[in-house]
């Protein structure tokens, strides 16, 4: 899969192996649409999280609580 929808889908997939993923800016995606629709999916299940800024408009933390 490629664009937001495989960066999305890739992030969820990691969130729930581990606990948490880091969501990095692409050639083709700022890091803030994809932390967008990860984080609309976590609100729309109830999921406890935190979002953390590693780098600004390049690399976020987000972590289940």
């Amino acid at each position: 899969m490629n664009g937001i929808l495989g960066e999305v889908g890739k992030a969820l997939i990691t969130l729930q192996a581990e606990g948490e993923v880091i969501i990095e800016r692409t050639e083709e995606l700022y890091v803030d649409e994809i932390a967008y629709y990860v984080e609309e999916t976590l609100k729309g299940v109830k999921a406890a999280y935190k979002i953390e800024e590693l780098e600004s408009n390049v690399k976020m933390k987000i972590t289940l609580q």
